[in-house]
């Protein structure tokens, strides 16, 4: 029997604790009105390693590593304790051998299964998260069956052996467990449902309040309530371990029971106590869920609906329904069911990550937050701190390339979202070409202009409680508090909840909000341009008015800024030059009039107004800032903000004058963009200072090319413009613009692509026709800088500065992410396809797994370039195989033509079609890397690890766009708006009735006959001979236009048919 397998839509582990162990988690869905949980599981003992709710300090299950969860989560985790005729076992613990042992894992559930022949019991458990309700819980349904002929007498202790009081956080009661319990407390024992606090907060200072809200545990039993042991030492006795149960299994419930209980001075627990008589066949099934409630009293009054016969059935099935709901943006039905399935769950991944744009309102008038995010944050990303707000429409917290990339597909799927990734992320641009790292859930506030009519809808909406809603709408809010305040006080509507919000939210400025987080990457601004091109697909007419229209364009302000090389260029022991301390915190900026500490800022001009301009003007600002950061040899762009770019693991490349190449092929792209799109209008103001740099910039471009500037010299005087105007806009603008021709600007730009496509140029000459991806530089001369004094010149680092006079290129060996940026750029079929055979005959190419690496060896580098180096090979981001970076590559050759090749990939790539013994975990769930045959550990070779949220799913999405639909979506043409349908699938792809359907838009089912037996791509490929609308219309060929076409977009059709010829 096969260990794993697909079982319609679910995956099954057989013999689950016997396979390697994993990390996954329940996507926490709980519907839009619902209350999110955070839960982390693994294939040992009883699954759930760790839950919480809000944050990871949240914990109610002490949240730990993966490596630690793998070790414990058998004894510290849910717990079966049974007693029968005198004797006891304990179902999923390792020391039981003869039991059969299932896992079985959906989108939004799982469970586990244990059959044991020889007790004669089966026991199964469900867990999902709470649906639809305003307080969040994990539900845990526990089925006992009895197997025998006979009856059976059981007594059943089922729970966790630790609940940590809500107050208590994670990584204090790491440190300080035994300090904390002096804080515990439980309330509500007289309704049979212990709600678990701190008396106070704990923190060392003046300040002491009470804590708010707690943790509850609550199982429900034939429709009544269960009272519950909530000390430990009841169960346990003297085994402090627990491992054994010592008072169960030795007096059994009566003497559980009859322990007095003291949760004084104690971390509790929570079991819940059963005497089941189980006739021949039959099944007992009880309820425990763990979850938060504001009050007791919120829970309490809950407690008489949770009894009716039916209630968690229907919670069960809304669960699940919640995930389907959305997931079926993307259904999908092909020949291959793996892959159908695998693209809903990489859809799920990606908006868990990303966010789920939920829109109110209509046209000009409507606000979209994206629901459901969270930074990825779990067991195996122990070192991120993930938040996800317990509220109704919850939103998370989200790093700015992480959210950015997730985005990129959502038009193909919600096409309501219009302009507004576009505008979120280019807002987010700073006049210097940054970005702040921390993308946080938007706010709303009530316009002052507003305030009149609003106070007038609020009294007509909510006349007992308009007041206190106003109160909350005058300062930031989120639709969740909103929703939580209309819950928490009961409050009454005159209209539905969702023209309440809606009308609420017309009134309001929608905030983006976004926090400076910890440093400058070199890439973040370079995943933007995929927002404009996917906004373009699908509404190609709004070009201009995407680019020229909209003049509310903002500058984010960051409380950082890098510093000029005379501060930053330092001399080291050795005797040589770094480029360390990039990045000072700027406390002068932060302490000027209006600056909010920790809140989000955007640029003023001297007046004290915001500085907005148009989206074009932004291109060409973003467009000459990456232009002047060229490396000395102006291949790369240079990593002078103190961090790398997408591989955080080289975080020493920007101390050793690091440079890359993606970004300098993203820059071409952007260049070539904005310069064909210029032609739209005749002029674009700008601001005088970015003016002024693209006027002097243009000077010395032009040396450049004449020859009549050599390459370092350009690079120091374009380099010190650069720094100068940093320093002009560190605090405000001046506020004047500058009209100029877009003609002239055409010219400057040609100007700067000519440079950038030599530096690629010399680059790929450097690799030997191989797009190399970093480069360092070696200051091979250079001078101390001397104060007027002739002292040497400290700089805020702590050490001498230096000024370099010369550097020496150094090629580092070559990483996939430079041919994978190299081929999504190149328009050359046979170029790239040059550049595929030379990937697959370098030491990027794992030959044993048939998939690609990070980089070939790194043996041979120094520990200076980052933390890689000190990696084990075939691990994390070194040498290993990183599924984003390998998606980018399939990707890249979908963008470069090479669909043969791309199809032959794929079937050792692509994660539905891995072996699954090797990949050890779901093969519909992603992974972030997958150890490859460089690590020394033969075992692992092929394992996947780190769980789900990464950026392969936004890559698996736009490669599923490719397949089914094409590159170009919607054009606008003579005729008008045209939609073209141009797939790309192999044979193999269609089903035995020759058919592949896909949803487009997510309400508009299409479907391919193709029963020509060919491909719908190459040289014999079958072409579409016509489409039949869902109304009976026939348009022949493969393009729709006019009318037709949009009310394809629109949503009024929701079906075609597309025949391919014989």
């Amino acid at each position: 029997m096969k260990n794993y397998y697909l079982d319609g839509k679910a995956y099954i582990l057989e013999d689950y604790h016997k396979l390697p162990p994993f990390s996954s988690f329940l996507p926490g869905l709980a519907g839009i009105k619902g209350i999110p949980m955070w839960v982390y599981y693994t294939n040992r003992g009883q699954g759930v390693n760790s839950f919480g709710i809000h944050h990871k300090n949240n914990a109610i299950m002490e949240f730990n590593p993966a490596n630690t969860a793998y070790e414990n989560t058998a004894i510290k985790g849910f717990r079966t304790f049974i007693r029968r005729g005198g004797s006891f076992f304990e179902p999923f613990f390792s020391g039981i051998t003869n039991a059969k042992r299932r896992f079985v894992i959906h989108q939004n559930s799982f469970e586990i299964e244990e059959i044991n022949e020889e007790q004669q019991l089966k026991i199964h458990i469900t867990y999902y998260v709470l649906p639809l309700e305003n307080i969040g819980a994990l539900v845990r349904k526990v089925e006992i069956t009895n197997l025998s002929e006979t009856e059976q007498d059981l007594e059943v202790l089922d729970g966790l052996p630790k609940i940590l009081p809500f107050g208590m956080k994670n990584n204090e009661y790491k440190e300080m467990s035994n300090l904390l319990k002096s804080w515990s407390d439980i309330k509500n024992i007289e309704n049979n449902v212990p709600y678990y606090a701190m008396r106070s907060s704990s923190d060392d200072s003046a300040e002491v309040s009470e804590v708010e809200g707690g943790y509850y545990y609550l199982s429900i039993a034939d429709g009544e309530v269960i009272p519950i042991i909530y000390d430990a030492e009841a169960v346990f006795s003297y085994d402090t371990t627990f491992m054994q149960p010592v008072r169960f299994e030795a007096e059994g419930l009566e003497g559980v029971l009859e322990k007095e209980q003291c949760f004084a001075n104690k971390i509790p627990c929570g079991f819940t106590p059963l005497k089941v008589k189980l006739s021949s066949k039959a099944t007992y099934t009880f309820h425990t869920m763990v979850g938060f409630s504001q009050t007791p009293e919120q829970i309490n009054s809950k407690l008489a609906k949770m009894k009716e016969e039916g209630f968690f059935k229907e919670k069960e099935a809304l669960a699940a329904k919640c995930c389907e709901e959305l997931t079926k943006d993307v259904k999908t039905v092909t020949g291959v069911p793996l892959f159908d399935s695998y693209v809903e769950y990489s859809y799920m991944d990606n908006f868990l990550r990303g966010g789920y744009p939920f829109v109110f309102g209509e046209e000009d008038n409507k606000s979209v937050i994206h629901l459901f995010s969270r930074k990825h944050g779990d067991p195996e990303r122990d070192y991120n701190f993930f938040s996800i707000n317990g509220e109704y429409y919850s939103q998370g917290n989200g790093n700015f390339r992480d959210v950015n990339q997730n985005r990129r597909n959502d038009l193909l799927f919600n096409k309501e979202v219009g302009d507004f990734n576009v505008k979120t992320f280019y807002q987010l641009i700073q006049i210097d070409g940054y970005n702040p790292l921390e993308v946080r859930p938007s706010t709303f506030r009530i316009k002052a202009e507003e305030e009149s009519a609003a106070e007038e809808f609020l009294k007509t909406a909510a006349p007992k409680e308009w007041e206190v809603l106003l109160g909350t709408g005058k300062k930031p809010f989120t639709p969740g508090q909103i929703a939580g305040t209309l819950a928490r006080y009961s409050i009454e509507l005159t209209i539905s909840e969702d023209e309440f919000l809606t009308k609420l939210l017309s009134f309001c400025n929608q905030n983006i909000e976004a926090g400076f987080g910890e440093g400058y990457w070199s890439d973040h601004w370079d995943y933007n341009l995929d927002l404009i091109e996917n906004y373009l697909k699908i509404y190609p007419e709004k070009k201009e008015a995407l680019l020229f229209g909209d003049k509310t364009y903002r500058y984010y302000n960051s409380p950082a800024r890098v510093l000029p090389r005379s501060e930053k260029y330092v001399i080291i022991s050795k005797g040589e030059l770094r480029q360390y301390g990039a990045l000072v915190h700027d406390v002068e900026k932060e302490n000027k009039p209006g600056f909010v500490k920790n809140g989000t800022n955007w640029l003023k001009n001297k007046k004290g107004e915001y500085v907005s301009t148009t989206l074009m003007a932004k291109l060409i600002n973003l467009s000459l800032i990456k232009f002047s950061t060229l490396d000395p040899e102006g291949m790369g762009v240079e990593m002078e903000g103190g961090k790398p770019g997408w591989n955080d693991a080289m975080n020493g490349l920007p101390g050793l004058f690091g440079s890359g190449m993606p970004e300098t092929l993203e820059l071409k792209r952007t260049l070539e963009f904005v310069i064909g799109a210029l032609n739209l209008e005749k002029h674009v103001n700008l601001p005088e200072e970015v003016y002024q740099l693209l006027i002097k910039t243009k000077e010395l471009a032009s040396q450049l090319l004449e020859g009549t500037l050599s390459q370092f010299d350009y690079w120091d005087k374009v380099t010190s413009l650069r720094e100068e105007f940093r320093d002009a806009v560190r605090f405000e603008l001046d506020g004047r613009e500058v009209q100029m021709d877009t003609e002239e600007i055409k010219t400057v730009l040609t100007s700067f692509l000519k440079i950038v496509n030599n530096g690629i140029d010399r680059a790929k000459y450097m690799g030997n026709g191989m797009m190399p991806t970093y480069f360092t530089f070696y200051a091979d001369s250079f001078i101390p800088v001397k104060t007027e004094e002739g002292k040497e010149l400290i700089t805020p680092y702590g050490l001498p500065a230096g000024k370099a006079l010369s550097f020496k290129t150094v090629m580092l060996p070559f990483f996939l992410e430079g041919p994978a940026r190299y081929l999504a750029s190149e328009e050359c079929e046979e170029e790239a396809e040059a550049l595929h055979r030379k990937v697959k005959e370098s030491g990027i190419y794992d030959k044993e797994l048939k998939m690609y690496k990070t980089s070939e060896s790194l043996e041979h580098i120094s520990m200076e370039n980052g933390r890689i180096r000190a990696f084990t090979p075939g691990w994390l981001e070194r040498e290993s195989i990183f599924l984003h970076m390998e998606y980018k590559y399939l990707y890249g050759m979908q963008r470069a033509g090479l669909w043969e090749d791309f199809y032959e990939e794929i079937k050792t790539t692509l994660i539905p079609f891995l072996p699954p013994e090797m990949y050890g975990r779901s093969i519909l769930e992603n992974s972030s890397f997958i150890a490859s045959s460089a690590n020394p550990n033969k075992e692992i070779h092929g394992r996947g690890y780190v769980a789900r949220l990464s950026g392969s799913t936004t890559e698996i999405l736009s490669m599923w766009s490719q397949m089914f639909i094409g590159n170009r979506v919607f054009t606008q043409e003579p005729e008008g708006l045209t939609l073209h349908l141009e797939p790309k699938l192999p044979a193999w792809f269609f089903n035995e009735e020759q058919e592949a359907s896909f949803t487009f838009l997510s309400g508009c089912t299409i479907t391919y006959k193709n029963p020509t037996g060919r491909p719908t791509f190459g040289k014999d490929r079958a072409e579409i001979s016509h489409i039949i609308t869902e109304e009976g219309e026939r348009i022949e060929g493969s393009k729709i236009a006019g009318k037709t076409a949009e009310a394809i977009r629109e949503g009024s059709i929701k079906k075609l048919t597309v025949y391919f010829a014989h």
